[in-house]
């Protein structure tokens, strides 16, 4: 059977699934979908997986992807690994099952949230930290302080922006400014 699969680790989804055909990319293009297509016209007489890894799904390849997804070839299965469900369309998901499967540890943040100041913000901004320190920092905030509707939907929107890789140091600074009063 089809499906997505959310995961923060690519490698090891390979290798619990071991399909028979791999296509991993950092973005996918319109050439790969080419590729995935001839793939999947092979007349196979057993179930085949065809597993489709990318950090970056362009539109216009999920498109190309998406009358494939709605009607297989016989005996032919997708699986899609993206590093959140906000890389597919919303096309794409509603035509296949999504399972999550997040394997890395848990980052730690180690970020003094007792009192925010201007000095602490620019210190933050300063280190450059990855997408998981971010979202590490998200859930210290979310574990550790109090917050009312309106700062846990700005945490939201942050992480959900951190999934789509806009700016790290955009998002962090947004966190920073809009609770710094409120704490």
């Amino acid at each position: 059977m089809s499906k997505i699969i959310i995961t923060d680790d690519f490698d090891r989804v390979i290798e619990e699934i071991k399909p028979h055909e791999t296509i991993r990319t950092d973005e996918l293009k319109v050439d790969d979908v080419k590729i995935i297509k001839d793939l999947a016209y092979i007349a196979e007489k057993s179930r085949k997986v065809i597993l489709i890894a990318a950090e970056k799904y362009s539109v216009v390849s999920q498109n190309a992807l998406l009358k494939l997804l709605e009607e297989p070839p016989k005996n032919i299965d997708f699986v899609l690994l993206a590093k959140s469900k906000y890389a597919l369309l919303d096309t794409i998901k509603s035509r296949l099952i999504m399972q999550s499967k997040i394997y890395n540890k848990k980052i730690q943040s180690d970020i003094d949230i007792s009192s925010i100041t201007n000095d602490k913000i620019l210190e933050i901004l300063q280190q450059d930290l990855d997408n998981s320190e971010i979202k590490a920092f998200i859930y210290k905030i979310l574990k550790e302080k109090k917050l009312n509707e309106e700062q846990m939907e700005i945490l939201s929107n942050a992480i959900k922006m951190i999934e789509l890789n806009i700016d790290k140091k955009a998002v962090t600074a947004m966190i920073m400014l809009s609770i710094k009063e409120k704490f």
